[in-house]
C-alpha cells in the first residue's frame, strides 16, 4: 500500500505542475512584457506555443505509453519538462519559446503515461476511481495555486522563477518514478509500426490548436485561414480512412463506443473552455478594472487554492461515495456555473469584492476540484488496460483543445460585443454560463441513459 501511495504521489506531482504551469504564467505576463519590451500579443505566444505542442503531441504520447512502456515514457517526458524549465529563464525570447515548446512536449508524454500508470497500479474499481479522484483534484489545485502564486513569484523573485520552481519537485518525481514504478512489461502491446499515422495525428492536433487559437483573427486573413482549414479537413478524412483499414491502427475508433468515453471527453472540452476563459477574464478584471497589482491579486487568490486542497482531500471522496461520479460531476459543473453568475454580479452590482470572492470560491476551490476528476474518470474508467495511455491522451487533447476553443471564442464574442456597445464582460461570461449549463445537461442525459441500461436507480463510481 505504501508503494502504491508513492506511485500515486509521483503521478500527482506531474499533473500538479502541468496544471500550475498553465495558470502561473498568466499573472507573470506583465513582468515579462516589461522585461522583453513586447506587447501582450507577442508575450501571449509563450502560453500559446506550450498549448500547441501539448495538444499536438499528447495523443501520440498516450499511444507511446501503450506501446513503448508507461514508465519509460513518463520518465522521458518528465526529464524533458525539467530540462526545459531549467533553460526557460533565458534572456532571449526566441529561446524561451523553444523551451516552452519542449515543456509542452514533455508534458504530452508524461501525463497520459501517468494516468496509465495509475490504472495499472490500482486494479480494484473503487480504489482506481479514488486514485483518479485524487489525481484530477490535484490538477484543480494546481490551476488554483498557479493563479495565486504567479503574481507573487514574478513580482518578488522575477518571472524566471515561474519556470524554475518546477525543477526540484519534478526532479524528485523522476527519481521516485525510477525507484518505485515497476519496470514495463515486455511486449504487453506489440509496438505499432505506423509512423505516418503518428505524424498525421500530431500535425492534425497542432493544426487544430492553431486554427482554434487564430479564430479571432479570421477576418484579417480569411482566404489563408480557409486554405488551412481545407487542409485540416482533407488530412483528417485521410487519417480516419487510413486508420480504419490499417493492420496496426494508431487510434481504435471502437474506443468511443465504450461507456462514458464520449461523455467524459465532451466534459473535458467544456471544462477547459470555461476555465481558461475565466482565468483570462479574471486576470484582466483584477488588474485593470479593480487595479490590483499582480502580488495583491496573488494574495487574494491564495486562500482559495488552500480551500481547493481541503475540498479534494475531505469532501470529494465523500461525494463519490454518496452521489457517484456522474452526480458529483453535475454538482461540480453547478459550482462552475454559479461562479460565472457571481462574476457577472460582481461586474454589474455595487458588491464588487463580495461577489468576486464568491466567484473565485465556487470556481477555484470547488468547481475545478470536483469536476476535473469526474470527467477524467468517465473518460478512462471503462477502457481496456492496453489502451489506457491512448484514452488518457484523448482526454488531455480534449481538455487542451477545449481551452483553446473557449479562449478564442470568448475573445471573439467580447470584441463583437464591444463594437455593438454592449458589455464585453457580460457577453463573454454569459457564454461561459451557457457552457456550464450544457455540461450539466450532458451529464444528466448520460446518467438517465445509464439508469435505463443497467436498471438501477443510482450510478455509483464502481
Amino acid at each position: 500500500m505504501k508503494k502504491e501511495r508513492i506511485i500515486l504521489t509521483v503521478a500527482c506531482m506531474a499533473i500538479f505542475f502541468e496544471a500550475l504551469d498553465v495558470s502561473v504564467l498568466n499573472m507573470a505576463i506583465p513582468q515579462m512584457e516589461s522585461f522583453f519590451h513586447f506587447g501582450a500579443a507577442a508575450i501571449q505566444w509563450v502560453q500559446t506555443v506550450y498549448v500547441l505542442f501539448y495538444a499536438g503531441l499528447v495523443l501520440l504520447g498516450g499511444r507511446l505509453a501503450d506501446t513503448i512502456g508507461r514508465k519509460k515514457v513518463f520518465v522521458t517526458g518528465a526529464c524533458c519538462f525539467v530540462l526545459a524549465s531549467l533553460a526557460a529563464g533565458s534572456m532571449n525570447f526566441t529561446w524561451l519559446l523553444v523551451c516552452r515548446a519542449l515543456q509542452g512536449a514533455g508534458v504530452a508524454l508524461a501525463i497520459p503515461a501517468a494516468m496509465a500508470i495509475i490504472t495499472n497500479t490500482f486494479k480494484e474499481p473503487v480504489a482506481r476511481n479514488r486514485a483518479f479522484g485524487i489525481f484530477g483534484a490535484t490538477a484543480g489545485i494546481g490551476f488554483a495555486t498557479g493563479l495565486a502564486i504567479g503574481g507573487l513569484i514574478s513580482n518578488y523573485l522575477g518571472w524566471q522563477w515561474v519556470f524554475f520552481i518546477n525543477v526540484p519537485v519534478i526532479g524528485l518525481a523522476v527519481i521516485l518514478a525510477i525507484v518505485y514504478i515497476p519496470a514495463d512489461e515486455k511486449a504487453v502491446v506489440k509496438p505499432a509500426h505506423n509512423l505516418l499515422s503518428a505524424l498525421l495525428i500530431t500535425g492534425l492536433m497542432m493544426l487544430a490548436a492553431w486554427l482554434i487559437h487564430d479564430l479571432g483573427n479570421i477576418a484579417h486573413h480569411y482566404t489563408k485561414y480557409g486554405l488551412w482549414l481545407l487542409l485540416f479537413l482533407t488530412a483528417g478524412i485521410f487519417f480516419i480512412r487510413r486508420e480504419r483499414v490499417h493492420p496496426s491502427p494508431l487510434v481504435d475508433f471502437e474506443l468511443f463506443r465504450l461507456h462514458g468515453v464520449i461523455t467524459g471527453n465532451i466534459g473535458a472540452v467544456m471544462l477547459g473552455s470555461i476555465f481558461l476563459s475565466y482565468i483570462f477574464m479574471l486576470t484582466i478584471y483584477l488588474q485593470q478594472d479593480l487595479h490590483f497589482t499582480s502580488s495583491q491579486a496573488g494574495l487574494l487568490l491564495f486562500p482559495f487554492s488552500i480551500l481547493s486542497g481541503v475540498v479534494s482531500k475531505f469532501i470529494l471522496p465523500r461525494l463519490f461515495g454518496k452521489l457517484g461520479v456522474v452526480k458529483t460531476g453535475m454538482l461540480g459543473n453547478a459550482f462552475m456555473g454559479c461562479g460565472i453568475l457571481f462574476f457577472i454580479a460582481s461586474y454589474f452590482t455595487d458588491y464588487t469584492l463580495l461577489f468576486i470572492f464568491c466567484a473565485v470560491a465556487c470556481i477555484n476551490s470547488f468547481g475545478m476540484a470536483i469536476t476535473f476528476p469526474c470527467v477524467t474518470i468517465l473518460a478512462v474508467q471503462s477502457v481496456p488496460e492496453p489502451q489506457q495511455g491512448l484514452a488518457s491522451g484523448i482526454n488531455g487533447t480534449a481538455n487542451a483543445l477545449g481551452s483553446g476553443l473557449g479562449l478564442s471564442v470568448t475573445g471573439l464574442i467580447m470584441q463583437l460585443a464591444a463594437t455593438k456597445g454592449w458589455s464585453s464582460y457580460g457577453a463573454g461570461l454569459t457564454m461561459l454560463a451557457i457552457i456550464a449549463l450544457a455540461a450539466i445537461i450532458q451529464l444528466l442525459v448520460f446518467y438517465r441513459r445509464s439508469q435505463l441500461a443497467v436498471g438501477v436507480v443510482t450510478v455509483h463510481p464502481q
